[in-house]
């Protein structure tokens, strides 16, 4: 890989400078002339591409890239050249960029990744994953990759901000539900408002007139993070004239029951001043309306920096002031009359008002699956013009019948208050008969006060595909770890195969005479040693053709015995020079998978299993593949080592996605991630136990296949 992008772009550089000077190739350069054509072509090819190759000298400074540089830098390569390309890089993400590179620039063997922010200065900022290795060719020289990432990153924050908003909303609802008194109401819900929105301070003012009919405004509530300074009891935020505090269009806006964000200079100079004194950055104000008349506003400031709330925080935060809003009217109508009694329906319209205005598709439902609301994105979602058209339905009724049993181990997760695993794929039935593949979170919840269940779906599909690019990328870098114990494994039997039919060859040339019994029981085994040596041959093969499949979505009957003894001779290279491989098989039936993906699973356990041995130490290691069947009837298979196993801070964390204890540019931390993943979708489990110095044990766990015969 690296040979040939330092090739492409030498050459590349070579058909430059001959059609700018004009001059026609040296006697010396006749040997690369034929291949200039090809290489240009490569260029035009490589134009169409996301990733930018780029080549560096020693010191770190752009020598060349592709034409796909201006596109991602917007400035041309040329005005790029001689510059370092950490400069590229936003001044806080530098320092891993430089050792990034100076750690690929001594390694061409395995290639270093990292995603770093680029120094762009616009809002948001734009991802890149920067992939490098050493120069072969050139001491010091670094080749490498950009990939823009920024649509990715984006997609995976929007997400995990609905998720995390939509928790609070529930726990905003909770609170609501029986406060003793209005100043109740706002303690109770600023604190986990103001957690999710990121904010420094969260507050609740109220506006009321003086003698002379002026509006003003004056702090009722407060809750401040860790270290910001209290304003309640300033006597600048009591008794401040509206007028003074909000620039004309900004009460107009709140008058209209619109949100009202900026920073302080946005307030008008006086009111800048005050602002800033108390260290605010930016600010969001939200309208509390009761009545139909404006009542006050709860607010939010920033201290840390001037960043904006998005659409989507700020569309689920004016939700939870509606409920307040909706609570407050209770309390300005007969409210100690009216308490219990309306308490549930007051939190419980809040609830609607946040559901109905969630961007995501949401239904609540019970807790064996009867639909009790459903918002217009999920009627939308489903292709159903009413979302009334839903209620009552069963949830399962809207899932395909062969993935019914999934959702409902997924629904049966959730409990009171509790968040649920997460489905990664849960097929869903449109009106017109299409599926979709949705992705699941359910929340208990208390609705008409009884136990319930919210559950909130996300279209899979851009999901779906980076996840395979995922899992193709970890398949190929276990593809080249393996690659030169791939080599040898195939180098062994071709070399008797050849040998064995060269023997033939020349025993059987002119055939002068017929041959004897001993002389052909000896071809006849030379015949079986050479087939002998080809199935091993072909076997490999059909090893390395079913690891790279891209055919993902093909479930069967898979024999686990087969998959494990596959993975022992593709890993042999890893695990020969550091343990003993011992087979302790069970009598234990198929299971319902993917052999790919399933090959995958295992493979990085065993690889894994291997590295946490040093080498050397043969005959005091082993690492064992155990299978069994458990009560419940599930196909259970224990992958165990005696390696240095893994402190218990680290056990709970080993899952997580770019999680690794190997050192820089030995391992992405994307192994495990994708084996909980593919396991997780296959209904499945795998967990880990290890005690430091004593090894350790993955147990992945799978359901039979329905029928399936026993494999002994």
């Amino acid at each position: 890989m690296a040979e040939s992008v330092s090739f492409v772009l030498k050459e590349a550089a070579v058909s430059q400078e001959q059609r700018e000077t004009g001059s026609a190739a040296a006697p010396g350069q006749s040997s690369v002339a034929s291949d200039l054509v090809d290489t240009r072509r490569f260029l035009r090819a490589g134009s169409l591409l996301r990733e930018v190759l780029f080549e560096l000298d020693a010191a770190g400074r752009l020598i060349l890239a592709s034409p796909a540089w201006e596109r991602l830098v917007g400035a041309p390569v040329h005005a790029w050249t001689g510059r370092a390309l950490v400069e590229l890089f936003h001044p806080e993400d530098r320092d891993q960029a430089r050792a990034l590179l100076r750690t690929a620039s001594s390694r061409t063997d395995v290639p270093t990744r990292l995603e770093l922010r680029m120094a762009s200065g616009g809002p948001q900022p734009r991802w890149v994953e920067l992939s490098a290795t050493g120069d072969p060719e050139h001491l010091g020289g670094v080749l490498g990759t950009l990939v823009d990432v920024t649509p990715r990153r984006l997609a995976e924050e929007a997400a995990a901000t609905r998720e995390r908003y939509l928790g609070a909303m529930v726990e905003v609802q909770r609170r609501l539900l029986a406060p003793e008194a209005a100043s109740d109401l706002y303690n109770s819900i600023l604190e986990p408002l103001g957690r999710v929105a990121g904010a420094s301070r969260a507050y609740v003012f109220e506006f009321h007139r003086d003698a002379t009919g002026r509006m003003l405004q004056s702090q009722r509530a407060e809750w401040c993070a860790p270290g910001v300074s209290r304003e309640l009891d300033n006597p600048d935020t009591q008794a401040w004239p509206v007028d003074q505090a909000f620039e004309l269009h900004q009460l107009e806006q709140l008058h209209r029951g619109e949100a009202v964000q900026g920073k302080p200079e946005d307030f008008g100079a006086d009111n800048a001043r005050v602002l800033l004194g108390q260290g605010i950055r930016s600010l969001l104000v939200l309208p509390l309306v009761v009545h139909g008349e404006p009542f006050g506003f709860i607010g939010f400031d920033n201290c840390d920096d001037a960043r904006p709330w998005s659409h989507v925080e700020v569309k689920l935060l004016s939700g939870a002031a509606g409920a307040l809003s909706l609570a407050l009217e209770q309390y300005t109508t007969d409210a100690l009359r009216m308490r219990t009694e309306t308490a549930l329906r007051r939190t419980e319209a809040g609830f609607h008002l946040l559901i109905e205005g969630f961007p995501d598709p949401v239904v609540v439902h019970t807790t064996d699956g009867m639909l009790l609301s459903v918002n217009p994105a999920m009627a939308n979602y489903l292709g159903y013009q009413d979302p009334a058209e839903l209620l009552g339905r069963h949830l399962l009724g809207l899932v395909r019948r062969e993935d019914q049993e999934v959702a409902r181990r997924h629904l049966e997760e959730a409990q009171d208050g509790a968040l649920a695993a997460r489905s990664h794929e849960v097929p869903l039935v449109r009106r017109d008969g299409q599926v979709v593949s949705a992705d699941l979170v359910t929340l208990g919840v208390l609705f008409d006060g009884v136990p319930a269940r919210v559950t909130v779906a996300r279209d899979f599909t851009e999901r779906k595909h980076m996840q395979a690019q995922l899992m193709l990328g970890d398949r190929l870098a276990s593809m080249g770890m393996l690659a030169a114990g791939i080599a040898h494994e195939l180098n062994n039997p071709l070399s008797y195969v050849l040998s064995n039919l060269e023997f033939l060859h020349r025993a059987l040339g002119p055939m002068p005479r017929p041959l004897g019994a001993e002389e052909l029981l000896e071809y006849q085994q030379v015949l079986d040693d050479a087939r002998e040596g080809s199935e091993r041959m072909r076997q490999i093969v059909r090893q390395l053709k079913v690891f790279s499949r891209v055919d993902d979505a093909h479930e069967e009957a898979v024999d686990v015995h087969r998959v494990l003894d596959s993975v022992a001779q593709m890993a042999a290279s890893e695990i020969r020079p550091r343990a003993r491989l011992v087979k302790q098989y069970g009598s234990v039936p198929t299971v319902r998978a993917n052999e790919g993906k399933l090959f995958q699973v295992f493979l990085n356990l065993v690889i894994n299993a291997a590295q946490a041995i040093p080498e050397g130490f043969t005959d005091e290691h082993e690492i064992r593949l155990i299978t069994r069947v458990d009560d419940d009837g599930r196909v259970v298979v224990d992958v165990r080592d005696t390696g240095r196993g893994i402190a218990p801070e680290l056990l709970r964390r080993i899952f997580d996605p770019f999680f690794t204890t190997k050192a820089p540019g030995q391992g992405t931390g994307l192994g495990l991630s994708i084996c909980d993943t593919i396991v997780r979708a296959l209904g499945g489990s795998i967990a880990a136990e290890s005690t430091p110095g004593h090894g350790a044990t993955f147990r992945v766990t799978l359901h039979a296949a329905a029928r399936a015969a026993r494999v002994a």
